[in-house]
């Protein structure tokens, strides 16, 4: 495990560069800096609202990088609601009271006569026998409201402001487990993000909602004509049948068509508030002048108590489930275990199992499925999909390689695991995996975005920033009977579902 030498020293180009005079007793009262070497040097300082600050400075590039993470995601998604999380990520780029809008107060009462006359128009068309010429009358007046209330907006001033400042990656992106939103820019435009991204998720207006609800509709048309998002969904929705990673994160049709504005607002109102959030900060940025911005933009940002989250517990799989989706498309294999979830400790060997099996050229399944018995284009696996919050699933992913079979190239893939199952894998092959994680972490240090979306999700979603670091330790705990011991423990025939993609007979 050589590697493992080299991450104290890579980090000690990431402690802070103080200017002269300075130093960490410069920071506020509240904040801290870690000092453990094997860790970065990160300042954290929690608001009083509660949002959590992480602060790394890396003062070798003019660049900051920002993620705003949210642990809100369709899980979080009320029931006969899903999607609601990934459709509001996309109302997030909508402006503000301030931005989008030629003038709030007469906006406010256009866009209240848009949600009246949608919601009537929803109710109409999805009524139990809808009435087509009531619904088109409605429609009308829906159209007619929605025409009035664009006429007082303008167009992309969110994305204008954005591109003046030099913005370099802005994205949002929404999981089963979380929503986050991150741009890079010059580090002299620290101020401005705190004033804008402030305005955002204290003042946000839902603008073109139902413009917007109509491209999600379409990415989920087009979502049910894709076979690789159909497996998936497929086997997400049986392998779970009472917790909601059973549903897509894009939603359910009937769902999505039947959401409202005022559906985003109240879950925009009681997800979106600092004590569910944390900012992580990496760049060439001062903590002390991060936490003093912090304080006076975002300190003024209102905390709610959070909404209940005692989601249904998944029952125990107690027999197999084998399903066959029929499209014209090449064959593919998705199976999933149910895993115990990341405070289990069972996590970190089925980790290890996941990385025996696929740990690139030299994992199991590529030497011996793809290279050796060239029975499979691909075969991979990843110990915990859809989500980490919550006990998931164990997957593997392959596809056969002609002349063979699909249903060969299952046997063989379970004829891998039941092998591990008895041949534990020596330590030589446990170092290697150990080494790649090590440079792997080595490696994120070196991208401001992704070391920022990393501390933030390991903190939000994970409840610790160190989260990877810790798991390396874990890691390195783990023997190679404790891999055999996991894998005859989860990978078993009624702990599993398989989903095979079939091109229809006679075709």
């Amino acid at each position: 495990m050589k590697s493992l030498a080299l991450i104290p020293a890579l980090l000690l180009c990431c402690a802070p560069l103080y200017a002269a005079g300075e130093g960490k007793d410069s920071l506020p009262p509240g904040a801290s800096i870690e000092k453990d070497p094997k860790y970065p040097p990160v300042v954290s300082y929690t608001l009083k609202n509660g949002l959590k600050l992480l602060i790394l400075e890396k003062t070798f590039v003019p660049t900051v990088s920002f993620t705003m993470m949210f642990k809100v995601g369709n899980v979080d998604s009320p029931q006969s609601k899903t999607g609601l999380a990934h459709l509001f990520e996309h109302m997030a780029f909508k402006g503000t009271k301030t931005i989008n809008s030629s003038g709030y107060e007469k906006e406010k009462l256009a866009l209240a006569k848009v949600e009246t006359a949608a919601q009537a128009l929803i109710a109409a068309e999805t009524a139990a026998t809808p009435d087509a010429k009531k619904v088109e009358e409605l429609r009308a007046i829906f159209n007619e409201a929605e025409k009035e209330a664009d006429k007082l907006i303008v167009k992309d001033e969110y994305w204008k402001l954005y591109n003046t400042l030099g913005e370099s990656g802005m994205n949002a992106m929404t999981s089963t487990d979380y929503t986050g939103y991150v741009v890079s820019l010059a580090s002299n435009r620290l101020e401005a993000w705190m004033v804008i991204e402030s305005d955002r998720f204290k003042n946000a207006v839902l603008r073109e909602f139902y413009k917007e609800r109509s491209v999600v509709m379409e990415e989920r048309r087009m979502s049910e004509s894709d076979p690789n998002r159909v497996m998936w969904e497929t086997l997400f929705s049986n392998a779970f049948s009472a917790h909601p990673y059973q549903n897509p994160t894009i939603g359910w049709m009937d769902d999505i068509k039947r959401l409202t504005r005022t559906d985003a607002e109240k879950f925009f109102a009681q997800n979106y508030v600092p004590n569910n959030a944390t900012l992580a900060i990496v760049g060439d940025v001062r903590a002390a002048e991060v936490i003093k911005l912090a304080e006076k933009y975002f300190g003024g940002w209102q905390n709610r108590p959070l909404p209940g989250r005692d989601y249904t517990k998944e029952p125990a799989q107690k027999s197999e489930k084998k399903i066959d989706v029929f499209f014209k498309a090449k064959p593919a294999l998705r199976i999933g275990f149910h895993n115990p979830g990341k405070d289990n400790p069972d996590i970190y060997a089925l980790i290890m199992v996941s990385e025996v099996l696929s740990n690139g050229k030299t994992g199991r399944f590529y030497k011996d499925l793809v290279e050796g018995k060239q029975m499979a284009l691909y075969a991979s696996s990843y110990y915990s999909t859809p989500g980490n919050r919550y006990p998931s699933l164990f997957v593997v992913s392959a596809a056969p390689k002609a002349p063979h079979t699909l249903d060969a190239l299952d046997a063989a893939v379970m004829e891998e695991i039941d092998r591990l199952k008895t041949e534990p894998p020596t330590q030589w092959e446990l170092d290697k995996i150990i080494n790649n994680y090590e440079a792997d972490m080595i490696k994120q240090l070196e991208s401001n975005s992704g070391l920022g979306m990393n501390l933030a999700h390991n903190q939000q979603v994970l409840g610790d920033w160190k989260y990877d670091w810790n798991t390396g330790v874990e890691l390195r705990k783990v023997r190679p009977e404790d891999v055999s011991k996991a894998a005859a423990k989860y990978l078993t025939r009624d702990n599993r579902t398989a989903v095979f993609l079939r091109e229809p007979a006679g075709k």
